[in-house]
């Protein structure tokens, strides 16, 4: 099926959706004359975003997300700078039209607000989930008795065991074999 995409001071052309999000993100850059690296989406007409730029899946039909006849305009997202500490974040979301409509616009101007704050509560996830990582790694919290209560005494196949968690009627404890650190240690000690 097809879409119209409309851009510019009312121009508009038609998109097959039955390819990939990657190829039609592709084709209408190369149509509007937008470098490789430009980050762009579309938006239906009351500007919704269909975060194509986002998708997981880019292989997935555009199809799935795009409803056939309808009218979609060209969004470029614009990201931080290249090389700074917010080279990700969502700056602002521009429809590329001459005129855009000013509801259009607003409403565009909120899913980057949303999109920004998004990104920003991830990060502090993904930050306090590494902080605790790191925290459990460092501080390993030791090991005491058990507190209160009446203490139990050992049972006499406890007291069997030996320091390896073996009691003494499973035979001899295994040999440790030695531990090599590369291919050429084994094979000084075996030749």
């Amino acid at each position: 099926m097809f879409i119209i995409i409309k851009h510019g001071d009312n121009q508009e052309f038609l998109v097959n959706t039955n390819c990939s999000v990657l190829l039609l993100l592709h084709y209408t850059r190369k149509k509007m004359g937008l470098r490789k690296t430009d980050t762009i989406d579309l938006c239906d007409e009351s500007g919704t975003m269909k975060l194509l730029f986002l998708s997981k899946t880019p292989g997935d039909y555009a199809s799935k997300f795009l409803t056939a006849r309808n009218t979609y305009y060209v969004c470029k997202v614009e990201r931080g700078a290249p090389g700074t500490r917010i080279e990700n974040s969502y700056k602002a979301i521009v429809p590329l039209l001459k005129h855009p409509e000013p509801e259009l616009v607003e409403s565009l101007r909120t899913q980057c607000e949303f999109l920004e704050r998004s990104r920003i509560k991830m990060l502090r996830t993904l930050e306090a989930k590494r902080l605790a990582a790191m925290e459990s790694s460092v501080n390993l919290p030791a090991r005491s008795p058990k507190s209160g209560g009446t203490q139990q005494t050992p049972s006499p196949s406890s007291q069997l065991k030996s320091k390896g968690g073996r009691s003494d009627e499973d035979g001899p404890p295994p040999t440790r074999r030695p531990f090599y650190k590369t291919r050429a240690d084994f094979l000084k000690r075996h030749r």
